[in-house]
């Protein structure tokens, strides 16, 4: 998959978070991203913009990324979710991938973290950063 294909969603309630994902997809090249600041708008936001990949917060207004996971599991059974929370217990990560999620991020994490994840799970062509 090449840069310029990809599209991404973020799900998280923290402005703070949503910039520095933006400013790491803008690093990369990456320029179709979308946003959601609670659950509800991320379910919708998800089956409107039909994302190549989903960082989906755990804690959330709304309806939780748990729930989001599911729903959204309901509609695209293969989509490409990365479950991202300040919860680093085995337990929660284990919940999140057995509700499917494709990879679990802990906070505070770095940006090339991103990118790495993003290189893995869309085998991107090309350098990246």
């Amino acid at each position: 998959m090449k840069i310029e294909d990809i599209s991404v969603l973020v799900v998280d309630d923290s402005d703070h978070i949503r910039t520095l994902f933006a400013m790491t997809f803008k690093k990369m090249g990456i320029t179709k991203v979308h946003y959601a600041a609670d659950g509800a708008e991320g379910l919708a936001r998800f089956n409107i913009d039909k994302p190549t990949i989903t960082f989906l917060d755990n804690m959330l207004p709304k309806l939780s990324g748990m729930e989001v996971l599911k729903e959204i599991r309901a509609v695209k059974s293969d989509a490409i979710v990365v479950i991202v929370s300040a919860v680093s217990s085995i337990e929660a990560v284990q919940e999140a991938k057995a509700r499917g999620a494709s990879h679990y991020l802990v906070k505070p994490y770095l940006p090339s973290k991103i990118v790495e994840l993003i290189h893995k799970l869309l085998n991107v062509e090309g350098s990246v950063i």
